[in-house]
């Protein structure tokens, strides 16, 4: 679900069907600062917001945890945007502070 307004954490953990009991599941659109939530997969996160007019280049994977708001920058989706940082990380977790500190704020915009 691409949200449209700002939900709280508490109303996403709420949400039927629920894939995990701690956490959420989240894609960015850096770009259009969109956020996508709660499907078992981040693919398919990725996937509603490309089509939703979203460049798969620009789109970033999380993962929030309900306990203490803790985002986990882990995804399949961040191999490739990665390599375009080129800061020498080719993994799936998301190093780049400022890359971090912009998805952060974008998420801050949808999710309280």
């Amino acid at each position: 679900m691409i949200l449209r307004e700002k939900t709280e954490l508490k109303s996403i953990q709420e949400m039927q069907p629920q894939f995990f009991e701690d956490m959420v599941k989240i894609v960015i659109d850096k770009r259009r600062k969109l956020v996508a939530v709660n499907m078992e997969m981040h693919a398919d996160l990725g996937m509603e917001l490309y089509d939703d007019g979203s460049d798969e280049n620009d789109l970033y994977g999380a993962n929030i945890y309900y306990a203490d708001r803790a985002i986990e920058w882990s995804s399949t989706l961040n191999i490739k945007q990665n390599r375009k940082i080129q800061n020498g990380t080719y993994g799936r977790v998301i190093t780049d502070e400022e890359t971090i500190c912009r998805l952060t704020d974008i998420i801050d915009l949808w999710i309280y």
